[in-house]
């Protein structure tokens, strides 16, 4: 679950999805979540991201813990 993308990057996409998630529009947000294309990534906390990329703008699935392997 290696993401190729800057630490930065990941923290401003995760920022704004969560904006997205929280204090956009309900219907944008079930249709991410329903259909939109998904981004899973390991952040530089060691924390598990689902993000849903819908008509160019994301939205945080789920934010987690990383599990012991």
């Amino acid at each position: 679950m290696k993401c190729l993308k800057d630490p930065s990057v990941q923290d401003a996409i995760l920022l704004v999805g969560d904006w997205h998630w929280r204090k956009g529009p309900r219907l944008s947000a079930w249709l991410a979540w329903a259909f939109g294309r998904r981004e899973v990534f390991v952040t530089h906390l060691d924390d598990v991201a689902c993000v849903a990329w819908w008509r160019g703008n994301p939205y945080l699935i789920d934010l987690s813990e990383r599990t012991p392997q």
